[in-house]
């Protein structure tokens, strides 16, 4: 099979046994790889209300057909399983070397079942499979962890995915980290993977990918790259991706008034220029490094040698926008050097920055109108305090006092304080937002309404792209459409979902595609795609199929396990006016997203109750998966 291994590694940790299952070629042409290939295997085998930290939860790691090969933005992967923070489908992204390595070790992807009766690491040295002993890196940090394992399996080129402290305590936004500064943060899958007694993954391949046709893939993927290198926002300017990492944004977004500020109470900061990606240059960075077959680099490498924040070293690399955000505006802190602590201690635990950093907004804030005390914390909590965080980030990870209460995400937090608190909590089906203004952004709105992760920043719908005329003609989207409203938008919503959901399926960097990323690069994709795998008949709508197909499989999973438009529910904050800025006075609330709801419930094909229907899912070649949504409101 050209662009694949044809064959993925099966893991048993109850049993301590491996094999392999050949790829079915026609599997491969529908669910592509990614999130479809994933979210398949996890309706398959994962049992209707099963514990996320039980054996029978299953945690998949899945490449597609152009891993292994120089496609820009190819040194993707996903990770899934159900999310023990939303308890429906838990995925989550990370970029970094592995996924390759994993391709030339022969395999397109690891399924990993039952859970190990102590810590064990895996070990994979192309068909050598290995079940070692891990007691020895208990609560070791990520850093140590990979050089450990690379002493002893004494090969320096083996690449290392692993949990930390925060997975084996169970945390429920704890993270799964690779290459040391890369992390899949979402939805707590390292505390699936702690759950399991599974520490590490080692991997080791010598193997190579072969393309069905060298010379066309090798035209398309210059095409690709010369329109990246041409992008104001990816390519040489700068103020570039490259230039200044996600974070140089930061200003502007504050100047738009969507710059999460406060635990959400404004979107506009005083002091975003301290936190910016400008600021980072000019004081702790250092360098930067891209990901395996990335030409931008947008990964900071930062240093802070000594000072109150002092030990952060480049091993670790350096916040991006997301932690900037969480660790700095979400709190009001101003310190840049305490958001590059926070950054490596997060990376060193395994925790997800955003979640962690919402989760002491989150606090700061119950503390600001009493609803935690300083007796019940510890220690006073006032917005800002650096040190504190950075104490209160600690005890987190570890579950230790008021850690442990914070650990199990803010919706779960809030409801032990009750006393009103869940008005403060805001997160979407239990995951907590990404640093993304939904208030000046509508669109995103209802993106993270839906999405079957809850709050998705990352495959939602971010109305600015949309300003000007013309924006995504390949999609069918031509009109330009204001940021305050949701008129138009269910259409637009829908199409763009669809298409990063093809991207999350291929796997590709979305910073890299048309709705993420803004380039029309959506022909060299195709081309790249059919090179390498000799699909000759692919289209674009073909690949939207493809897109709908694995989002729809992600839906089922998430009304099969939680619930479909009960659980459609935006937070109470964003139904309080926003304070200040260019967005001022802006807001978004469940009643103003019910028309658009249904809207898109209609244009997906779902029922009222926002299940996948019957026909819907035959539509897409999913009658199959119908069963699993009994009693759930399918319709027809």
């Amino acid at each position: 099979m050209h662009g694949y291994a044809g064959q993925w590694l099966r893991v048993d940790l109850d049993s301590g046994k491996s094999w392999v299952e050949p790829l079915d070629a026609m599997r491969a042409r529908r669910y592509v790889g990614g999130r479809g290939m994933a979210a398949r295997i996890l309706l398959d085998e994962t049992p209707p209300g099963c514990d996320p930290f039980g054996p029978a939860n299953r945690l998949v790691f899945a490449t597609g057909p152009l891993t292994g090969t120089y496609a820009p933005g190819s040194g993707r992967f996903v990770v899934a399983g159900k999310s023990p923070a939303t308890d429906g489908f838990g995925e989550a992204y990370t970029g970094g070397f592995v996924a390759h390595e994993l391709k030339y070790a022969g395999y397109d992807g690891i399924v990993v079942q039952g859970a190990a009766a102590e810590l064990v690491y895996l070990s994979i040295v192309n068909d050598r499979v290995e079940i070692r002993p891990a007691r020895h890196l208990a609560g070791r940090g990520t850093l140590e962890v990979e050089e450990t394992i690379k002493r002893e399996l004494g090969d320096s080129e083996t690449r290392i995915i692993s949990t930390g402290l925060a997975g084996e305590k169970r945390v429920r936004y704890a993270c799964i980290m690779n290459d040391t500064d890369r992390a899949a943060g979402r939805t707590g899958l390292g505390a699936v993977m702690g759950a399991k007694n599974l520490k590490a993954i080692a991997i080791r391949g010598t193997g190579r990918v072969t393309l069905a046709d060298p010379k066309k893939f090798r035209e398309y993927a210059l095409a690709d790259l010369a329109k990246i290198r041409k992008h104001p926002w990816l390519g040489d300017s700068p103020t570039s991706a490259g230039a200044l990492g996600t974070a140089g944004g930061v200003e502007d977004l504050s100047s738009m008034g969507i710059l999460p500020t406060r635990n959400w109470e404004t979107g506009t900061w005083e002091h975003a220029d301290r936190i910016s990606g400008t600021a980072m240059k000019n004081t702790i960075l250092i360098g930067h490094r891209a990901c395996q077959s990335c030409p931008v680099g947008c990964t900071r490498v930062v240093r802070v040698p000594g000072g109150p924040f002092g030990g952060v070293r480049p091993e670790y690399g350096g916040p991006e926008y997301e932690t900037v955000a969480s660790f700095g505006s979400l709190c009001e802190n101003r310190d840049l050097e305490a958001i590059a602590l926070l950054n490596q201690r997060c990376n060193a635990y395994g925790l997800d920055t955003i979640s962690a950093g919402s989760a002491i907004a989150f606090a700061m804030e119950c503390f600001e109108k009493g609803l935690l005390t300083e007796r019940e914390i510890g220690f006073p909590l006032p917005w800002g305090d650096a040190p504190t965080m950075v104490r209160l980030l600690d005890l987190i990870a570890r579950r230790e006092g008021i850690g442990d209460l914070l650990a199990e995400g803010a919706r779960r937090a809030a409801a032990v304080l009750g006393r009103g608190a869940s008005d403060l909590a805001v997160e979407v089906k239990g995951l907590e937002l990404g640093m993304h203004e939904a208030r000046g952004k509508k669109g995103l709105a209802l993106s993270y309404a839906t999405a079957p992760r809850g709050a998705d920043h990352m495959e939602g719908f971010h109305d600015p792209s949309l300003a000007v005329p013309n924006a995504w003609p390949e999609l069918g989207v031509t009109e330009a459409m204001d940021r305050f409203t949701l008129e138009g938008k269910p259409r637009a919503v829908r199409l763009a979902e669809d298409y990063t959901s093809f991207i999350n399926t291929v796997p590709l960097c979305s910073f890299m595609s048309l709705t993420v990323g803004g380039i029309r690069n959506t022909e060299e994709i195709t081309g790249m795609l059919a090179a390498a795998t000799g699909w000759s008949d692919l289209t674009l709508a073909e690949e939207m199929a493809i897109g709908e197909r694995a989002y729809n499989l992600a839906r089922v999973f998430t009304v099969r396990e939680s619930g479909g438009a009960a659980d459609d529910r935006l937070p109470a904050k964003l139904a309080r006016r926003l304070r200040g800025g260019a967005s001022r006075e802006q807001v978004v609330g469940n009643r103003d997203i019910q028309a658009a709801l249904q809207e898109y419930y209609r244009l997906r094909g779902w029922s009222e109750t926002g299940a996948p229907t019957e026909a819907k899912l035959t539509e897409l070649g999913l009658a199959d998966v119908v069963g699993q949504l009994a009693g759930k409101g399918e319709g027809r």
